[in-house]
Parts: structure tokens; C-alpha cells; sequence
């Protein structure tokens, strides 16, 4: 069976899809169950006040920000909360 990599880097393979299928075609289906621990990222719920929040940086800042996010295994994103919560 195939190895497939996510855009966040997690892995999975046909086995985790078929899994994942057969989950979703069941009577009971997802019913706000996830598949998986949750992951630094997106959150699963922000609550109803969450906003978008848009940031122009020149090109070095971004790839420095990519590049940490990188290197801890988590979006640019969830870097950008964490240095938040810090303040």
C-alpha cells in the first residue's frame, strides 16, 4: 500500500483513507468525532467571534517566518497565535 503525505506533513496511507471511508459511509458517521489527535494548526473550534486576520510582510520576513514554522512541525499560523499567547 501507498504512503501519502499531507500538506501539514502528516502522513497516512490507502489503509487510513479506507478507514476514513468507511467511517464516513457508516450510519453514525463523523458526528463531531475527528480522525485522529488533534494537531497544532487550524483550531477545530474558535468560537463564533473568530476573525481572519491579514499581514503583509516583505519576502524576508515571511521566509524567516516559514522557516521556524518548519522547523517546530507547525503552520505559520498556529507560529503567529503561539508568539501572541507569549505577550
Amino acid at each position: 500500500m501507498g504512503k501519502y503525505t499531507a500538506a501539514d506533513g502528516v502522513e497516512f496511507t490507502e489503509e487510513d483513507i479506507e478507514r476514513w471511508a468507511t467511517e464516513a459511509e457508516s450510519e453514525d458517521g463523523y458526528q463531531d468525532r475527528h480522525l485522529g489527535p488533534p494537531r497544532p494548526g487550524r483550531p477545530i473550534s474558535v468560537g463564533a467571534d473568530a476573525r481572519p486576520f491579514t499581514l503583509r510582510l516583505d519576502a524576508h520576513r515571511r521566509t524567516k517566518l516559514e522557516q521556524i514554522a518548519k522547523e517546530r512541525h507547525i503552520s505559520a499560523s498556529e507560529l503567529v497565535r503561539e508568539l501572541i499567547d507569549t505577550l
